[in-house]
């Protein structure tokens, strides 16, 4: 079914790996090529390849925060290819950090989500009864929260972030679609500091494995909305 169909991964840390979306694209037949941002920290990738190389590109999540001074060099490099994604027409999903990056990218900004509004585990990103995928069960992990600006379309939101909007034909989502026990059990060897007291790691993996059939029909709903709806060429 994507026979023919090329689609760029952005991790930034290997451990944020594409998951559920990286695998479920190659089950299509799609030609992935993976580009690590953070593979060497002390010598960030930002040496993007060509946008339209690729019928479409995903950036996933980061350990780093946006706004983090030290960061700030790279994260600049990868808004301004995000903006010469969107300016070649390139149909981009922004993953967490991925989205936290379309968001300045569009003119908006990342904040420290207030206090009690930090996101981890199993949430429904809102109550609406219009939206374009599910509204969960999703797992999402942020500590941070996008800010956007007017003109942007927000399409899902909850009671603590901005969960989905979109600009013509690029896509933000605060949470992780990809995320699935493997995966998540990588974040949590290299980030158990990040999970707060009110949860445990083992509370968070036993949710995934509960949710894990649910999770991975959401996570093809949102690949085939994405491609369909939003680039206009199913995979």
């Amino acid at each position: 079914m994507g026979e023919g169909r090329s689609v760029l991964l952005i991790s930034h840390e290997p451990e944020a790996a594409p998951g559920m979306i990286g695998a479920m694209l190659r089950e299509r037949g799609v030609d992935v090529r993976t580009h690590v941002v953070l593979a060497d920290p002390a010598n960030p990738s930002i040496d993007f390849p060509e946008p339209t190389q690729f019928d479409a590109v995903i950036a996933f999540g980061s350990f780093s925060n946006a706004y983090a001074e030290h960061s700030r060099p790279w994260v600049a490099a990868e808004i301004e290819y995000i903006t010469r994604v969107m300016e070649l027409g390139v149909p981009y999903l922004g993953v967490c950090f991925g989205g936290q990056l379309l968001s300045e990218a569009l003119g908006g900004s990342v904040e420290r989500a207030p206090a009690g509004h930090d996101e981890i585990g199993i949430v429904a990103i809102s109550d609406a009864s219009d939206l374009p995928i599910p509204s969960g069960p999703w797992f999402t992990w942020h500590e941070d929260r996008i800010l956007l600006p007017e003109g942007v379309e927000v399409l899902a939101s909850n009671d603590n972030a901005v969960q989905l909007f979109r600009r013509g034909n690029a896509v933000g989502t605060q949470f992780h679609p990809e995320a699935d026990v493997e995966l998540v059990s990588q974040w949590l060897r290299i980030g158990p500091d990040h999970v707060p007291a009110r949860t445990s790691a083992a509370a968070l993996i036993a949710d995934l494995s509960d949710q894990a059939e649910a999770l991975r029909r959401n996570c093809e709903q949102l690949i085939d909305w994405f491609f369909t709806d939003v680039a206009g060429a199913p995979v």
